[in-house]
């Protein structure tokens, strides 16, 4: 009896900490919300939230105290799992990592999450690129990777990942002859192979690889900067490109294409590229269980929202990742959301396949 008269409780007294009845500027006043990441400390994910928590606990109205959860497990499964299914609906956690859209679609083994029902806050915009080890071209030429004796070896996650079918998705477009080895779990593991020769190319976010190791591996290293995967709207139209790559002499995919092949990209693997871009508008992303209340719905939006216009956060972002900010708005990121079970299922398909393809 004492056992439940204890837990009544602390029901009672959780459900007047986190009640709805406040406003949006209220709501978190004097509050605390976990920031739930899917990955262990140190890699990408964790740095830009990290980066990112200190100026979202300004601009949220209230001015909550916010800490980081690394619930890292099964590729990002486990977090997004408990986001969509146990993750408390009162606004004290968030899910604060990259969205396994992919996985979804595919109705990978182990998924219980589906996005459509879950509230999207906001996302920023990912610039994805390779790093290539210059010693396998001839004369740094980019045109000339993959066309000696010996394949590209190319590290990646797992083959479900967004950033390595990117990475699969463009080398097959090239046309280039690859050797792709998944289970390197995140920068720890795959630039010190990078660097001992194991492998010779990574696909990785510019914004983390710039802030983490971009030093190590390109300017004091075997590394060049290959090549910028180019981002694609709905109908297929690629979009403008990142100033800072482009400032660096990096090429996109369709210009590497044509100048390798004097033609712009095209067949199934380019489609199956585009569609990937439908789904994926932004690389990190925030979302709230569903049933999360307005109040706190909103105030956490307002916060988000704040970001991109603010000095202290601005010159954080920079310092860190060396890029502007490159939000996304939370109605694209829902309407990617909801995209997903409007892919054709052939499409499905060939996304099931490629990605069997690259366990094997």
């Amino acid at each position: 009896m004492n056992l439940l008269k204890s837990a009544l409780a602390a029901a009672t007294a959780a459900t007047v900490m986190w009640g709805a009845t406040a406003s949006a500027d209220e709501y978190y006043e004097g509050k605390t919300i976990t920031c739930v990441v899917p990955y262990a400390p140190g890699g990408g994910t964790d740095s830009f939230f990290r980066v990112v928590v200190p100026h979202l606990s300004r601009t949220i109205p209230g001015s909550p105290d916010i800490i980081i959860n690394n619930m890292s497990g099964a590729g990002g499964l486990k977090a997004n799992n408990y986001a969509s299914n146990e993750m408390p609906n009162d606004g004290s956690q968030m899910l604060c990592a990259p969205w396994l859209s992919v996985a979804q679609l595919t109705r990978r083994e182990g998924v219980r999450f589906d996005y459509s029902r879950m509230r999207a806050v906001g996302g920023e915009t990912a610039i994805n690129t390779a790093v290539v080890n210059k010693n396998i071209m001839i004369d740094s030429d980019r045109t000339t990777a993959g066309q000696g004796s010996q394949p590209l070896i190319v590290a990646g996650l797992s083959p479900s990942s967004t950033l390595d079918l990117r990475q699969r998705l463009g080398l097959d477009i090239l046309g280039i002859d690859y050797l792709y080895i998944p289970g390197y779990r995140g920068q720890a593991k795959q630039f010190p192979a990078f660097l001992s020769g194991e492998i010779s190319l990574i696909g990785t976010n510019y914004g983390s690889f710039a802030a983490t190791v971009g030093e190590a591996l390109v300017d004091q290293g075997p590394g060049m900067l290959w090549v910028e995967y180019d981002k694609t709207d709905a109908d297929g139209n690629v979009l403008p490109r990142s100033t800072q790559l482009a400032e660096l002499g990096v090429p996109t995919l369709v210009e590497l294409h044509e100048a390798m092949h004097g033609s712009a990209p095209s067949g199934p693997h380019w489609e199956a590229y585009k569609t990937l871009n439908s789904m994926t508008t932004m690389g990190l992303s925030i979302w709230l269980p569903e049933g999360t209340p307005d109040e706190a719905f909103d105030a956490l939006k307002a916060g988000w929202d704040a970001l991109p216009s603010d000095p202290e956060f601005i010159a954080a972002h920079e310092k860190a990742f060396g890029k502007p900010v490159g939000f996304v708005p939370y109605e694209m990121v829902a309407a990617a959301a909801a995209s997903i079970s409007d892919i054709p299922e052939d499409m499905v398909q060939f996304y099931q396949d490629y990605i069997a393809e690259g366990e094997q």
